[in-house]
């Protein structure tokens, strides 16, 4: 959970009277969770985070200079080799319920269902820019020529998905030039056409409740209110895969003959889709790329914000001891005077002042959550999971070299941690005062005006499936206000906004893990791929963590799913590296049969039972 490195994500920011948000846009980037992230810029890769999820949360701060105001503008560092002009933008009719209600209840979260009969109109893109015949001259401009001609029957015919996930809506540039699966899957397909001349047709499915794929409902209700959102969940999403293949299969004639083989892709959320469709439907998805991808579900994650951390500290990316410490202290010194004793010495005043909060020292005096909802996700917005090493060029706070070169500066002239971090968060900022209202942004996203972007979507799925809640604790190495962002702010969301109790989240989590597996989920031709910076690495399976039968890739020095944004310039030889690695992953699993047409199929959980592959059990690192 699916924001860019700059040609990546955006963020947008909203009012709901009393409430400041701010989304990161994505890339899909998928995921943050009930992270407060309020108003913080962001790359696309950041935008998953699967995880923007709720990081929606955090409404009280303000974005900087990239900002983006109701409107995405075109994204200026298109690759001027590709365009949207093959791309079609397309609908067709998905199943609304894919469980019946006769089958057990928790399939679907726990919700009382209807019977499969409904649909709605989901959107998919689609291009055949690696599959035509070779007399368009247009497109062979857009795809380059291939090394050799040979029989159209002798050729090779794949099928590349790029699943949707959480956030914001594709848009065509998903099948040319986006964050979403351009370094991995487009990439890939150009290879294969120009140098194995095979016919690759790609796609990309949007996600339900995302984008343009919201079911409508005969009263004209909401699709996000609380009764129609019971639809919405990963579970009926990889079913939509399922569904969407064989559709596709039948339309584009792709099973005429020897069975077109499928390979999901995706990058956070997306990524988790793609490995559970794949987990789930071996039949159906030859192989998938799972990259950045959280698939360990967990109700309290403070592991996000000990990454954020570390990687503060991460020499790599242009961090160092200084700037943590700097960072640390300067949410120690907000705390102190946060303190009964800070409180008789005016130090609500005074943070007031220093962070230019709107109506002064009102919002700290008024609820002890608006304290918790300014301090415990961080005065400042600390790129970890979209940091990209090339931008910054003006002087812009896109990245954690040039936010700690600023921040050491600063404090060089202050002396003051506490002083520091309110000058960078200014210059963070392009609002004259800081919203801080935790009442307000209950009401926000317990309102139908919180589907804008998926936002009101995606915490539904993490109170109903996920977790991912980045808290900060005293026992923690948290980088924020320690023991200011308890797990207990998250769980009032998902109970004041979806009804759903504390306990119920709890038990949807566990649930999430028995269906899927998490770390010690098995099956075959599933890769995962991981960058040392992102924090989502720590749900995910990697080298270290998880199952030892299925290929990894480690990214050195690499944030959220940066590789699978488009090519550029200033890529450096690790993301080059694992792109090559992925697709020689894929191009090797290519040439592999499918599963045996006897194997055994279990019923409930529509899983094949395959034991005919033997699976890889490598790991890569590049550096």
């Amino acid at each position: 959970p699916c924001p860019p490195p700059l040609k990546l994500g955006k963020m947008i920011l909203y009012h709901s009277t009393t409430l400041l948000y701010a989304l990161l846009l994505w890339n899909h980037d998928l995921f943050p969770t009930v992270r407060n992230v309020a108003a913080k810029t962001t790359t696309t890769s950041e935008a998953m985070r699967p995880f923007r999820s709720i990081d929606v949360l955090n409404f009280h701060r303000k974005n900087h200079n990239d900002i983006v105001l109701e409107e995405e503008e075109e994204d200026s560092n298109v690759n001027d080799e590709l365009t949207t002009k093959d791309v079609q933008e397309l609908f067709f009719q998905q199943t609304l319920n894919h469980f019946s209600k006769n089958e057990e209840k928790d399939e679907t979260i726990n919700k009382v269902v209807v019977d499969s009969t409904e649909t709605f109109q989901q959107r998919y893109f689609y291009t055949n820019r690696y599959a035509s015949p070779d007399d368009n001259e247009q497109m062979n401009s857009l795809r380059g020529a291939k090394e050799e001609e040979e029989e159209e029957e002798n050729r090779k015919t794949y099928a590349f998905l790029c699943c949707g996930g959480e956030g914001p809506s594709l848009t065509k540039d998903v099948l040319t030039d986006s964050v979403h699966c351009s370094g991995d899957m487009i990439y890939l397909a150009q290879r294969l056409f120009e140098e194995e001349n095979a016919i690759v047709h790609l796609f990309a499915l949007e996600h339900r409740y995302y984008g343009k794929s919201y079911p409508e409902f005969p009263d004209n209700s909401s699709p996000v209110s609380n009764e129609n959102l019971q639809y919405l969940s990963s579970r009926q999403a990889i079913h939509d895969v399922a569904t969407f293949i064989q559709y596709a299969n039948g339309h584009y004639i792709l099973n005429d003959g020897n069975p077109t083989k499928w390979v999901t892709f995706g990058g956070s959320y997306p990524g988790m889709v793609s490995a559970w469709s794949r987990y789930k439907f071996p039949n159906l998805v030859h192989a998938a790329v799972s990259n950045s991808s959280p698939v360990q579900a967990q109700l309290d994650f403070p592991e996000y914000n000990n990454h954020v951390a570390k990687d503060l500290g991460y020499d790599v990316v242009g961090g160092s001891a200084e700037c943590l410490d700097i960072v640390s202290r300067g949410h120690e010194e907000i705390g102190e005077l946060f303190s009964a004793e800070g409180e008789e010495k005016g130090g609500y005043e005074k943070v007031a002042e220093l962070f230019h909060v709107c109506n002064g020292a009102e919002p700290f005096y008024k609820d002890v959550k608006n304290k918790n909802m300014f301090l415990g996700d961080g005065v400042i917005y600390i790129p970890a999971q979209g940091n990209d090493p090339s931008c910054g060029g003006d002087g812009s706070l896109c990245n954690i070299a040039n936010l700690c070169d600023a921040i050491i500066e600063e404090y060089s002239q202050s002396g003051s941690a506490m002083e520091s971090l309110a000058t960078i968060a200014k210059r963070q900022s392009y609002r004259d005062c800081t919203e801080v209202d935790w009442h307000g942004t209950l009401q926000y996203l317990s309102s139908d005006a919180a589907r804008r972007d998926g936002v009101r979507s995606w915490i539904w799925q993490t109170c109903n499936e996920f977790g991912f809640y980045q808290t900060c604790e005293h026992d923690s190495s948290c980088p924020y206000g320690k023991g200011y962002h308890a797990i207990e702010q998250d769980l009032e969301i998902c109970e004041v906004a979806f009804g759903v109790p504390p306990e119920e989240v709890k038990a949807n989590v566990e649930k999430s893990l028995q269906y899927y597996g998490g770390w010690d989920m098995d099956g075959s031709r599933i890769m995962f791929a991981n960058g040392d910076v992102d924090p989502w690495a720590e749900l995910s399976i990697t080298g270290g963590k998880g199952s030892e039968d299925l290929p990894t890739v480690w990214v050195k020095g690499a944030s959220h799913h940066f590789w699978t944004h488009a090519l550029k310039d200033t890529d450096g030889e690790a993301i080059e590296d694992a792109r090559l690695v992925i697709h020689g992953q894929v191009m090797e699993w290519l040439v592999e049969g499918d599963e045996k047409s006897g194997s055994e199929v279990d019923k409930n959980t529509n899983t094949q039972v395959f034991d005919d592959v033997e699976p890889l059990a490598e790991s890569y690192v590049t550096e």
